[in-house]
């Protein structure tokens, strides 16, 4: 499944309006969202695909999706 060049526009600006805000550059957020993605795996069981992180100038929000039953 491909994902739409809108949808890739859209999240490349979200992207720069966000490290514009919090004054952070994109390879300190991803490096931020690396680091927390291996701490949290240490103690459950993930995937990147089930790992989000948003980010805004005010909160941090992580997102796990497909957990296990």
């Amino acid at each position: 499944m491909s994902v739409p060049s809108v949808t890739i526009a859209k999240d490349r600006l979200r992207n720069l309006l966000i490290t514009d805000r919090i004054q952070c550059t994109p390879d300190m957020i991803e490096f931020l969202t690396s680091d927390l993605y291996q701490t949290i795996s240490k103690y459950i069981e993930i995937s990147p695909e089930q790992f989000d992180v948003k980010i805004t100038r005010t909160d941090i929000h992580i997102k796990y999706t497909g957990e296990k039953h």
